[in-house]
């Protein structure tokens, strides 16, 4: 009985992990690569058809989720002609095959728990004593492997970022700052950025590289 119950658990943690790796949509790893997403998913034209871009990358392991909903619905009450995109931040390349070593280690620690396999005999090594209370108390330590693991990749992949770019131009960032920026911080970055994109446009004053005339603190030098 107890072996059925560690299968069917096994089964519930094999599905969601390989959810987790392979179905798992890419996403930035970092502002440049923030930059380079969002140039590939705007079609290449002149900068005068063009129409303004705001992509918001976030940390959706920390609960980033619902204020880049509100953020974005208030985006576009304020600036209608605006087109809002979000996407996870994911943490560094090291950090995350890290998550991923962890969360295949730990399919193998209750695969091994569930067929009753010792590995050390396997290499002729003597079996230390947390094997063997695991192996008499399958059904905890299957749990006790599966949230702990989990716990490690939540702190690996949790990057607790909130990056605002306008126009691929970086405009604020919650990594340099340490806070998420308030409404009117975010209503009075935009609408100088917006007013200085349509200047210009309506100039015919260049592609638009002075933009970065922002800091990503969100203060206008």
């Amino acid at each position: 009985m107890d072996r059925n119950i560690c299968f069917i658990i096994f089964a519930i943690f094999v599905a969601y992990t390989a959810r987790d790796l392979f179905f798992k949509s890419y996403q930035p790893s970092s502002q440049a690569d923030a930059i380079d997403s969002v140039k590939k998913e705007i079609p290449s034209m002149s900068f005068r058809q063009q129409m303004p871009t705001i992509k918001i990358l976030y940390c959706y392991s920390c609960g980033y989720q619902r204020a880049f909903d509100e953020y974005r619905k208030m985006i576009m009450d304020q600036f209608p002609d605006l087109t809002v995109i979000g996407s996870n931040y994911n943490p560094s390349f090291l950090k995350s095959k890290l998550a991923q070593l962890i969360s295949i280690t730990k399919m193998i620690v209750i695969a091994l728990l569930v067929a009753n396999v010792n590995p050390f005999a396997y290499f002729g090594l003597q079996t230390p004593q947390f094997w063997e209370w695991m192996r008499q108390h399958k059904l905890y330590a299957c749990m006790m492997t599966f949230f702990l693991s989990n716990t490690l990749e939540s702190q690996l992949m949790s990057s607790g970022a909130f990056e605002i770019f306008y126009n691929d131009v970086p405009i604020w960032s919650k990594l340099t700052t340490g806070r998420i920026p308030s409404a009117n911080e975010l209503i009075d970055m935009i609408d100088n950025q917006h007013k200085f994109f349509q200047t210009e446009t309506f100039s015919g004053g260049g592609s638009g590289d002075h933009l970065t005339s922002h800091t990503i603190t969100g203060r206008t030098l």
